[in-house]
């Protein structure tokens, strides 16, 4: 192990890596609202280098792009932070859901957990009480539904911005969406009849690939038509990695790890010991990496063969960064980020 740091709660999210004035960072939030940026490598590897209390738990995995981190929080507020000046340059509060909260599906509806995803043009794709398509000023260029009236559904995943010009996203409405990243509009949806919290991933064929509630992975054409769905014993609820080859790469809350032919067919299944929240991650060779709640972290052969664990002091929920130069950057439930080698 490189370092440890103690962030003090729970990690979530997957840290974003971004040079911070010349300097390689892991960026990310936890569950006691604080955001922060930690030097991966150089003389200053391991330090604390950004430190800001947001107002509200942090499950997203920021987005960075020209100098900035967006992040979303349950305070319903889309944060943008200037990573040079160190500092909330603006945010933005979304939704309808107004105060007292309440527990439940309802409390969580306009919670901003998904993404934000940074588009081509630099816009910022939302998941909250719907979708937000948001301006690098902070300003709403339009929401999905559009009726104001509309309560939305919430939804979890960082929405998927493809090369096509359409936005694809999950909601706990069961519903997947495939939205024209222009206005908004609804070009399908697929009805899945369980909730969708997993991100969507997308194949070089162009074929969706999006895990729910149900236990499945469905496999959907880009017109929205199923190819394929594959059945696991549990809740699929992270998102899919897809490999050059096809292979697609996609964790089990019955704690498998599965390799599924671009065909739909079980290549091979992994078993770890506990509930896999998190998404594989594939190095440049092929390897992935995932955690699991039997407090492992994973490297596996693109063959199934297990290549070394490392054992955590709580359960593995983050998906892992790797740096171009192989440093591995994982959070934890124990509240502690790392970075291995």
């Amino acid at each position: 192990m490189l370092w440890d740091v103690d962030l003090g709660a729970v990690v979530f999210a997957s840290p974003a890596l971004a040079r911070v004035g010349g300097e390689l960072t892991a960026l990310v939030g936890t569950h006691a609202g604080r955001f922060v940026g930690v030097a991966v490598e150089g003389p200053r590897a391991g330090q604390v280098t950004l430190d800001l209390n947001l107002g509200g738990m942090v499950w997203a995995s920021a987005a960075v792009g020209d100098g900035r981190a967006y992040v979303g929080a349950d305070d319903d507020t889309l944060y943008a932070i200037d990573l040079e000046g160190k500092r909330v340059v603006w945010t933005l509060k979304v939704g309808n859901c107004g105060e007292p909260r309440v527990p439940g599906p309802e409390g969580a509806r306009c919670d901003a957990d998904g993404g934000p995803t940074i588009a081509a043009d630099g816009d910022l794709y939302l998941g909250a009480d719907g979708v937000y398509r948001v301006g690098r000023d902070g300003k709403v260029r339009w929401h999905y539904p559009a009726d104001a009236e509309t309560k939305a559904r919430h939804v979890f995943a960082a929405p998927l911005v493809a090369a096509d010009g359409y936005v694809y996203v999950g909601g706990q409405d069961g519903l997947i969406l495939s939205l024209k990243a222009a206005d908004g509009a609804l070009r399908w949806s697929y009805n899945v009849k369980a909730d969708v919290d997993g991100g969507p991933a997308m194949g070089e064929d162009g074929n969706l690939y999006v895990g729910a509630d149900d236990g499945r992975l469905y496999a959907l054409r880009s017109d929205g038509s199923l190819r394929w769905s594959f059945v696991a014993q549990k809740d699929i609820r992270a998102a899919a990695a897809v490999a050059a080859s096809g292979t697609v790469y996609i964790g089990s809350f019955d704690g498998n790890l599965y390799a599924l032919a671009p065909s739909g067919d079980v290549k091979w299944v992994l078993p770890t010991g506990g509930r896999i929240a998190a998404s594989p991650v594939i190095d440049a060779a092929g390897t992935i990496y995932v955690g699991s709640q039997d407090q492992q972290l994973y490297a596996v052969s693109p063959k199934g063969r297990v290549l070394w664990t490392f054992e955590l002091p709580g359960d593995v929920d983050s998906s892992v960064a790797i740096s171009d130069s192989g440093i591995v950057v994982v959070g934890c439930d124990d509240g502690h980020l790392r970075a291995l080698r």
